[in-house]
């Protein structure tokens, strides 16, 4: 019975039979982990174009396609105004998940499935990863999500599972900050995820705390490159 609960809470962290669509890999080794600049020529500025070619996502890690995914940072500003801090929202990634379980990650995120569309994915799993208990209710809308699209940045990191094995994750990254709307401050409280196999739970942290983590490649959080790293100090304001 034990081994059965278990692979019901694999398969409800993430569907390996989803379909994923394939992107051309960036034009250089040098890009495999940076932003995506004008100089990267139209099939991948401002937004990577598609092959055409579609597989399941089992595969696509499994091979190290390239696809898409979507990532949300909420932040909120100290109210104080001679106080310059910034508290960012984290979630800790579920054990049950096939790439870096357990670890620190972004306030929300989720792969773009095969004809979606960016901005409506994005939506969708800010509601499905956080709004569960009505929190993301009309909190933000269509226009708020696409006015806060920063870049588009490409990861690439091999690792592996004890419970799915290798895997290569090649993804471009649509990457959104939100500031938080409200009229209190921001709580973990607020936030509870649908699916409670996809997310473990939420921490608060500082912006100048989050950067350094990050910049130190602190073994508790999801890596990320020094551009990306860079950009994040450039917004809040660290």
């Amino acid at each position: 019975m034990a081994a059965a609960t278990d692979s019901k809470n694999y398969n409800l962290a993430q569907d390996p039979s989803e379909l994923f669509d394939i992107y051309p890999a960036p034009p250089t080794l040098e890009q495999f982990n940076s932003i995506i600049s004008p100089d990267w020529g139209a099939n991948f500025f401002p937004s990577p174009q598609a092959t055409g070619k579609v597989k399941e996502r089992s595969q696509v890690h499994r091979d190290g396609d390239w696809h898409r995914s979507i990532q949300v940072w909420i932040y909120q500003k100290s109210e104080d105004a001679t106080n310059n801090s910034t508290r960012v929202l984290l979630q800790r990634r579920s054990p049950y998940k096939d790439t870096h379980p357990n670890l620190l990650d972004v306030s929300c995120a989720g792969h773009v499935n095969a004809g979606d569309d960016v901005a409506e994915t994005t939506m969708r799993e800010m509601e499905e990863e956080l709004g569960y208990n009505g929190v993301m209710n009309d909190r933000y809308s269509m226009e708020d999500v696409k006015n806060s699209r920063m870049f588009t940045v490409t990861s690439a990191i091999e690792g592996e599972t004890e419970r799915h094995g290798k895997y290569i994750c090649r993804e471009y990254q649509d990457v959104f900050i939100l500031q938080w709307k409200g009229d209190r401050s921001m709580e973990t409280s607020d936030f509870a995820p649908m699916v409670k196999e996809e997310v473990a739970g939420f921490e608060l942290i500082d912006g100048q705390q989050l950067i350094h983590k990050l910049r130190i490649r602190d073994e508790d959080f999801v890596p990320r490159s020094s551009q990306y790293i860079d950009a994040l100090e450039n917004v809040f304001g660290c």
